[in-house]
């Protein structure tokens, strides 16, 4: 994502002063039976540290299921960001409906998927993503956490394995377009979430089919989308993109979400980001994603999956990137 770009959705990230503390210790039962971190309030800065304006975010990555897949701030407000109605000549179940996008998190937005700027104790930076719980409390895998349950971070230091970890909302996403889908995830979302924080699952970066860690994408996908027969996430065929050869990444969950991935050229999808209404950070953070995309790269053919049906080993990539100035 384009350091220079980030400044818009840091912008919106105001005065809230947040701090985790490392310990699981729960609080009392809340009303969707799952209980925050306890927490303690520390100061931060309301401007973003320096370095945001020029290092390039590290992907969390989730190694990719031997499937057959390829690899191919605005203005803050509480309520939902939507978007004109598509035209009918644009086809896919995602990218012929409406995106609905907040900044804020002053109303509430069960099941929405959030991504963070964090800041790590050795001042790189990546992309935090989580899953929002009713009463604004966010659920996500955290370094030197594991999976756990906080009140929703819009600026605050996380502390957690005795280090510092300081972090910025960017925006966030209704997951599915469709009603019943939504319903389905929130009527869910406390049980998917719980079977994870019950079994105290640590944070790792990088992610599998046979991990017994998680990092915060992985998180995202088993929560999104749980698998059926094993702890992996059961991925639908239409997210069929992999940036790094055998893994999906944060990237690629946006550019799904926003139904980048239901178009079949760059041109497309182009038109696409300038039909919706979006923050500004989202909106360039999009851009700059189709522009790394090919001008053509489509989900593969039916009979170039199944020619890719093999194990799909952990890739070099999955690890985080030096700092970079290029996607």
């Amino acid at each position: 994502m384009k350091p220079g770009r980030l400044e818009y959705g840091l912008a919106v990230a105001l005065s809230a002063l947040v701090c985790l503390a490392g310990s699981r210790t729960a609080a009392a039962n809340n009303s969707n039976g799952i209980a925050p971190s306890v927490f303690e309030a520390f100061p931060l800065p309301d401007r973003a540290p320096s370095s945001a304006s020029r290092i390039i975010l590290a992907n969390q990555s989730l190694e990719a299921k031997a499937r057959g897949t390829t690899s191919g701030a605005g203005a803050k407000s509480s309520a939902d960001s939507g978007s004109r109605p598509m035209p009918a000549r644009v086809a896919g179940a995602r990218a012929g409906k409406p995106l609905h996008v907040t900044t804020a998190a002053e109303a509430e937005h069960p099941g929405y998927v959030h991504y963070f700027l964090l800041e790590l104790p050795d001042d790189s930076l990546e992309i935090q993503v989580g899953i929002e719980l009713p009463d604004r409390k966010i659920a996500w895998s955290f370094p030197g956490l594991g999976v756990a349950v906080s009140p929703f971070v819009e600026a605050g230091i996380v502390q957690a394995g005795g280090k510092n970890y300081n972090v910025w909302h960017l925006y966030g996403m209704r997951p599915f377009p469709d009603d019943a889908a939504m319903r389905a995830l929130r009527k869910d979302l406390s049980s998917r979430v719980s079977r994870w924080i019950d079994a105290e699952t640590p944070y790792c970066e990088n992610d599998g089919p046979r991990s017994q860690c998680m990092s915060c994408l992985g998180f995202v996908l088993r929560v999104l989308f749980p698998g059926r027969h094993s702890d992996f996430p059961d991925m639908p065929r239409d997210f069929w993109r992999t940036g790094y050869a055998g893994a999906y990444s944060t990237h690629d969950l946006l550019l799904y979400l926003t139904g980048m991935l239901d178009l079949p050229t760059r041109e497309s999808r182009l038109q696409r980001i300038s039909e919706l209404t979006l923050p500004d950070a989202l909106r360039d953070d999009l851009s700059e994603l189709v522009h790394a995309m090919g001008a053509t790269e489509a989900a593969p053919s039916t009979n170039a999956r199944a020619a890719q049906k093999r194990p799909v080993r952990p890739s070099a990539a999955n690890t985080r990137p030096a700092q970079r100035k290029k996607l």
